[in-house]
């Protein structure tokens, strides 16, 4: 029904209720939890508005549809996400940026060469 037009799918699967927030989440491309606290808080502020919302996308989104299902795990990259711990998250950010200035040191080296100088020079003569 909408679901084609919005491609926009309710996910039972990760779903509390009717998986509305789920589906949403997935499509934003946030957690879930965060999609629920919005619902919540629009459910407090604005109650009779909210719930009319999410029972019509209830009945109006249609499953998400079983080939989407057979993906792999979400992997999740940030250390925030993949549940590391603090020191496990900042060891392997430091780990990354210690190869990262590895590699710039050796651009620097590159660049400041006198190689490189001679190089540039001998491209210049070719372009006159």
């Amino acid at each position: 029904m909408a679901s084609t037009l919005i491609n926009v799918y309710r996910d039972k699967r990760n779903g509390k209720l009717g998986g509305v927030c789920a589906g949403i989440a997935h499509k934003v491309g946030v957690e879930p939890w965060l999609v629920r606290v919005l619902a919540m808080t629009g459910l407090v502020f604005t109650s009779f508005l909210t719930l009319v919302l999410y029972i019509a996308a209830w009945l109006l989104l249609d499953d998400r549809p079983q080939a989407e299902e057979a993906e792999p795990a979400h992997v999740k990259s940030t250390g925030w996400q993949s549940g590391l711990s603090p020191n496990d998250a900042l060891t392997k950010l430091e780990t990354r940026l210690q190869g990262l200035n590895g590699r710039v040191a050796k651009m620097e080296r590159l660049l400041t060469s006198q190689e490189f100088r001679l190089r540039r020079e001998f491209k210049d003569l070719d372009k006159q």
